[in-house]
């Protein structure tokens, strides 16, 4: 009797033992992804973009867009199920059903014409000219949108799939105002958790997510600014994703039994422009000078490693509209013509001039940067290279202040359009885009054509004689394609990269 009520005190307090144990215990071990780039998000708010392409790259984890653009250049359903287009300007949206946002809110076709029509009303956003071309939203059911458009506008899709067409929370904006931009509220796979400024911002995963729940718990971006120190980081296992890569650390990368080296390709074109009203970059002659005084291959795939791919049009293989003719069309490395031209522009012992470059902005910028100093001076063409933060250059060469410089433009949508109009078209010129001052009216009319036009054969035709007066005119070096280099975590899979720069973690998981 003794050794029988020994047993069941051993017992229970074993019981009480365990009970307690995992009592105190998680209910399972958090799943984290953590992910880092080199520049820090401003606005998590879609209608507002100060950051640029980073507080695009962070606002995709909370919102959707009506459709969703594939890397291979399709479109997917996302919030909009199907659509169909009326007439060159009229399309017609059905909409899913059934989607939450993250306040408990139901998803509705008010809803899409209250976020267009709010970028559209907010002075302040930098990219409300990517969806300008909307004439007017109509709600015709609770599942049924109409968007009328002012013109026929070829890319329409695409730039509807732009972070900036994103649907919001229509009772969250409206409570929170200014705050928005720091507490974003949306349908999508992660909600928002907690931003500390300069350290982290965190997102839980969407357990009510219309496309599934994220296979893993939260999602955490980190702003690294040290490129070196985002690769000891990524190999340390603190990261499992880094953006923006130095070419000089490709090979330790590389060569990381844990790790996957990433190439990806971008629609973004890097170029040297030309303000063509600050002599003497308005002559043409010594503009097409510039262009033949720079072995742009060499200086991509010598000088930067191989990373990009040089170009000799405005676009680059991966936008769509590009031609391989293009590059048979353009500028080939010439330093004999460079001097020919110079002479007849009446500048034949070269000139001396102020190159503004960002460094840290874009890959290789300074190292670039140098080397096309060197070129030109073969030539004659001296630049005293004014080397800063993006926060000093940018303005400068947006002002018109910078007779050349290097810039990058990310052509968020994948299609010519973002660069004619936007980079050469008058009606951009000055700060809304094209910092060249750049202006034929050959060209305007041409690019308006361009973009009313629905058949993608005929866009195609009138980007190619577009392009063909651009190359004449020269208001840029044409220098490369932009790629990205992403190093990440061999265990980390179905991440996917987009040639916009964005990348989407909502599919992404860990191996076993």
């Amino acid at each position: 009797m003794f050794r029988m009520r020994l047993k069941i005190v051993f017992l229970s307090a074993l019981a009480f033992i365990l009970a307690a144990a995992l009592a105190s215990a998680p209910a399972h071990a958090v799943k984290k992804l953590v992910f880092t780039a080199g520049s820090a998000t401003k606005s998590l708010d879609p209608a507002l973009h100060p950051g640029g392409t980073f507080d695009a790259l962070l606002q995709l984890p909370v919102f959707d867009t009506l459709v969703f653009h594939t890397p291979d250049g399709k479109f997917e359903p996302s919030l909009a199920t199907s659509w169909e287009f009326k007439s060159p300007t009229l399309i017609r949206f059905k909409l899913r059903k059934g989607v939450k946002y993250h306040d408990g809110g139901t998803f509705k076709a008010a809803d899409v014409k209250y976020s267009l029509e709010r970028v559209l009303g907010t002075k302040r956003s930098r990219w409300k000219s990517f969806i300008n071309m909307i004439k007017e939203v109509k709600v015709i059911d609770d599942s049924t949108v109409d968007i009328s458009l002012k013109i026929p506008f070829g890319p329409v899709l695409a730039h509807l799939a732009i972070p900036v067409a994103s649907i919001v929370s229509p009772a969250a904006a409206e409570k929170l105002g200014k705050k928005f931009r720091r507490n974003p509220v949306g349908t999508g796979p992660f909600t928002f958790d907690k931003w500390v400024t300069g350290e982290y911002i965190r997102f839980k995963a969407n357990p009510n997510y219309w496309g599934g729940k994220p296979k893993y718990d939260v999602l955490e971006f980190r702003p690294i600014p040290e490129a070196s120190t985002r690769v000891l980081q990524l190999r340390a296992g603190e990261v499992d994703l880094a953006m923006f890569l130095p070419p000089s650390q490709m090979g330790e990368v590389d060569k990381d039994p844990k790790l996957d080296m990433i190439k990806n390709s971008l629609f973004r074109v890097i170029f040297v422009g030309m303000q063509n009203k600050i002599k003497p970059f308005d002559n043409p002659l010594v503009r097409q000078a510039v262009n033949y005084a720079v072995d742009t291959k060499t200086v991509v795939e010598k000088v930067m490693l191989g990373v990009g791919k040089a170009i000799r049009g405005p676009i680059g293989p991966a936008t769509w509209g590009y031609d391989p003719k293009f590059e048979a069309m353009g500028y080939s490395y010439n330093p004999a013509k460079a001097k020919e031209l110079l002479k007849k522009a009446g500048y034949p012992n070269g000139f001396e001039t102020d190159f503004w470059h960002p460094t840290g902005k874009y890959t290789a910028d300074k190292v670039a940067a140098e080397a096309i100093q060197a070129q030109l001076a073969k030539v004659g063409i001296r630049v005293k290279l004014r080397t800063g933060g993006w926060g000093l250059v940018a303005p400068t060469i947006r002002n018109g202040k910078a007779p050349i410089y290097f810039y990058g433009w990310g052509v968020m949508s994948g299609d010519p359009d973002m660069v004619f109009y936007n980079k050469y078209h008058s009606k951009n010129w000055g700060r809304k885009g094209n910092y060249s001052r750049y202006k034929n009216p050959v060209v305007d009319d041409l690019v308006i054509k361009a973009r009313k036009e629905v058949s993608p054969a005929k866009r195609k035709s009138l980007y190619m004689k577009i392009t063909k007066i651009v190359l004449k005119d020269a208001p840029w070096l044409f220098f490369k394609q932009e790629v990205m280099l992403v190093g990440k975590s061999k265990k980390l899979k179905g991440v996917i990269f987009h040639p916009s720069e964005r990348i989407y973690f909502h599919k992404a998981y860990f191996e076993k």
